[in-house]
């Protein structure tokens, strides 16, 4: 059998056994590479080098369609913004196969599969490992080739086996991979195959063409400066008749409450998600009082910096406002700004509230009762 008749029985055993994935796999056509050590793949084509295939096994022909696809899918490309290539592949890599396990697959020995970062995004991932990175080489550098090659193997990954070559797709082709997706999984759902870990496994939502991060954390840091007026005055320099802010008090409290309910897409709601937990990074300073809602208060965690970010997501029903508002009220009377992430899509409350709202928007809305809207979203 040759290596094109190979994959063309793979991709059939693979729709057979996996419906979701196999029809993915499926769109991608099969080129003859020799010039390639393994396959590559660029959304439309999948080049292998025929030998390679030809020495894997049909559980190692899953694995590297499946995982091929469902970079495409979760469009890994546009997401990876200014992270570093290749610790990026490693990271998107291990939030696949962490998926792929969970469904099942038999993760070959060498693939990048590490158990610890279950349930974790792509973004989440990569920032563990530039911090493992940095701290078991004692070099600020994360992008060395020789310490990230030497790393994955310490992780148990072997780059020479799998090479994860993706030549990502172009925006369109993206575009035609989540319609592909949406086909595929109608289809995984009428036969009850639906993979498992899709449900939160979500990617980025584009941006508009305003800086929204830039103005989102300029109204934290104007929140924080507004309250130094309340820290207690720095000792230091009480003698020379001067009462500066306390730096030693520089925590301050704010509220991020995350819309939960129905209308929410999943993957505005993986964003919003994303971006509480870079808050969280940029701001360590900054006690976080985080609220799950939809039509009711699910939640409430309390987080500050390197605090271990582990909260669960419940919701989906119908979205009012006002039970924040009233919590908000009731349980943290001192607060100064709350920041919602919300497509605004809701019943508001009647009365504005005495401290600041900022509503991060993940659709345009024509106005809010009050406070400051940001779209953050296209």
């Amino acid at each position: 059998m040759d290596a094109y008749t190979l994959l063309t029985k793979a991709k059939s055993q693979l729709t057979a056994k996996h419906p979701y994935f196999g029809m993915l796999a499926s769109r991608l056509k099969h080129e003859e590479n020799q010039k390639i050590d393994s396959y590559a793949s660029n959304g439309v084509r999948f080049i292998y080098n025929p030998e390679y295939i030809l020495e894997r096994s049909m559980d190692e022909l899953f694995f590297i369609l499946t995982n091929c696809v469902m970079h495409h899918v979760l469009s890994h490309s546009a997401r990876k913004l200014d992270r570093k290539g290749a610790l990026w592949q490693l990271a998107t890599d291990f939030a696949i196969n962490n998926m792929l396990k969970k469904n099942k697959f038999k993760i070959p020995d060498g693939a990048n599969y590490n158990n610890e970062f279950r349930n974790m995004y792509s973004e989440e991932i990569y920032d563990v490992l530039k911090e493992q990175i940095q701290e078991s080489s004692g070099k600020n550098s994360y992008d060395d080739a020789e310490l990230l090659s030497s790393f994955i193997k310490d992780k148990g990954g072997d780059s020479s086996i799998f090479q994860k070559v993706q030549k990502m797709a172009v925006e369109k082709i993206e575009d035609e991979w989540d319609y592909a997706a949406s086909l595929a999984k109608e289809v995984a759902n009428k036969k009850s195959s639906t993979p498992l870990g899709l449900e939160r496994f979500a990617k980025k939502a584009k941006t508009n063409d305003i800086d929204w991060k830039f103005e989102l954390y300029n109204a934290i840091n104007r929140h924080m400066r507004n309250n130094y007026a309340f820290m207690p005055p720095n000792k230091k320099h009480l003698y020379r008749g001067v009462a500066l802010p306390s730096l030693a008090s520089d925590t301050l409290s704010l509220i991020v409450a995350i819309d939960t309910s129905g209308s929410i897409r999943e993957d505005v709601l993986g964003a919003f998600i994303a971006e509480f937990k870079s808050i969280m990074q940029n701001f360590p300073s900054v006690a976080i009082e985080l609220l799950i809602a939809d039509a009711k208060v699910h939640s409430h965690y309390t987080f500050i910096g390197g605090d271990d970010m582990d909260f669960a997501l419940k919701g989906g029903g119908g979205t009012d406002y006002r039970p924040v508002f009233d919590y908000v009220e009731q349980n943290l009377p001192m607060s100064s700004m709350l920041l919602y992430f919300t497509d605004g899509d809701g019943i508001f409350p009647r009365i504005p509230p005495p401290y600041e709202v900022l509503w991060a928007l993940s659709q345009n809305k024509n106005k809010v009762p009050f406070g400051r809207k940001l779209q953050i979203f296209a």
